[in-house]
């Protein structure tokens, strides 16, 4: 079984040498995207790639372009290396890469895409509200949603990587809330996998805009609720 994962990553220099070592142990072959990095993060990507020139691709944004380009791109070039099952996690140390296992067992099984949820008391004040609003929306649409809507901690079977290359668009987190409707609208088999909920500092890496963005995913909601385009 051939995973393959993809870790985009914009100045997390403190935290990502230890994800990419950690994620190693557990796939195939890793996709790293430095999405215009302002601080070490350029190098330790580059040395992990010559260190190991077997394992790792090194794909170079020279400006910041967001992380939706960033996965987009990744899922690109993974897709080119017949993989068996595709998995996406953040560079910030929030997801533990000991559980890409879990989440690629529910693909092994059938699932199309997989959710690494957590749990919703254990987030901050801000992410749960804003997640639990989202997801009880979705919810009113397709009952079988995952409670999690905004983890970027997930597994994809070929069929779908695939479907998400070539229709989905986006070019910051929006892009993940698209992949997730868009399994839905289609009738793809999507699960959700209990994952450890981490969050040591609220605002120690993310790159989440909390109103931009926000409003950005309500508003693809809203165009998906009213005429189901993503």
């Amino acid at each position: 079984m051939k995973i393959v994962a993809i870790i985009p990553c914009y100045d997390v220099g403190k935290y990502c040498l230890k994800v990419i070592e950690e994620t190693l142990n557990y796939v195939a072959f890793l996709v790293l995207i430095d999405d215009g990095s302002r601080d070490e993060t350029g190098a330790i990507l580059h040395q992990m790639q010559q260190k190991h020139q077997e394992k790792i691709h090194l794909i170079v944004f020279p400006k910041n372009r967001g992380k939706g380009v960033a996965l987009l791109k990744g899922i690109e070039y993974a897709l080119s290396l017949s993989l068996d099952i595709l998995v996406t996690l953040d560079s910030d140390g929030q997801h533990l890469p000991a559980e890409i296992p879990q989440l690629a067992s529910h693909v092994a099984q059938g699932a199309d895409l997989v959710i690494g949820c957590r749990q919703f008391d254990q987030m901050p004040f801000r992410s749960r509200l804003a997640n639990t609003f989202l997801s009880f929306l979705l919810r009113h649409i397709h009952p079988k949603a995952p409670n999690d809507t905004q983890s970027g901690f997930r597994a994809f079977s070929p069929k779908l990587a695939q479907k998400v290359e070539n229709k989905t668009s986006g070019n910051r987190y929006d892009m993940e809330f698209r992949c997730l409707l868009m399994a839905l609208r289609d009738g793809d088999k999507v699960e959700c996998c209990p994952i450890q909920t981490i969050y040591l500092d609220e605002n120690r890496s993310s790159h989440f805009a909390k109103i931009r963005d926000s409003v950005q995913i309500l508003k693809v909601f809203l165009r998906y609720w009213i005429s189901k385009s993503l």
